[in-house]
């Protein structure tokens, strides 16, 4: 009876396991899952939204030993202040998060909701550090330049890159240890 009732719930689990996604997809998410991470970390790529996904990204390679990758992968970077010249991305994109893995992938979201995962990457092009989010939502991927950390390494300031979708935004990034709350930045609803 026990080992009937384990292939049940086997079967059940194997024909869950295709829900949701495309094909092409779950390749990727089967790599980031099987890259190698710290200790203490898990990848983006386990427990992922499966609805409003609508694109690709590119297979996670790990961060390797760039100065900024310690910094990035510690807890969650939320976005405290949004400039950008329309009211409504400024509302839209407060409170917004990352959470970098060392295996190469991120996952994110708005407030408590995870809206994302992907893969990141970090290039020094010209002087500059650029960071590159490559988004399971097409919509959400950007490049950021890293322009500033503060001494304690709890606050950046990145600008988006010219010739990107968030080109000309600047925001101020805060590291928190949990994912942001409405009630923490004072937003009501």
């Amino acid at each position: 009876m026990k080992q009937t009732i384990f292939c049940i719930l086997l079967l059940s689990l194997w024909s869950c396991s295709g829900d949701g996604g495309s094909q092409s997809q779950e390749p990727r998410q089967e790599q980031a899952a099987a890259a190698p991470e710290s200790a203490g970390t898990q990848s983006a790529a386990a427990n992922a939204p499966r609805s409003g996904d609508s694109g690709a990204f590119i297979s996670p390679v790990p961060a390797g030993d760039h100065p900024m990758v310690p910094i990035l992968t510690r807890d969650f970077w939320v976005f405290e202040f949004y400039v950008a010249d329309q009211a409504g991305a400024r509302a839209a994109n407060k409170g917004r998060w990352f959470r970098f893995f060392n295996d190469g992938t991120f996952e994110s979201g708005h407030w408590e909701d995870k809206t994302g995962y992907g893969s990141w990457q970090l290039q020094d092009e010209d002087g500059k550090v650029i960071l590159y989010l490559d988004n399971i939502v097409d919509a959400e991927d950007a490049q950021w330049e890293i322009q500033g950390v503060n001494k304690e390494q709890d606050t950046m300031t990145w600008a988006g890159v010219n010739k990107t979708k968030v080109a000309g935004v600047i925001t101020k990034v805060i590291n928190l240890l949990t994912r942001p709350t409405k009630a923490q930045f004072g937003v009501e609803g």
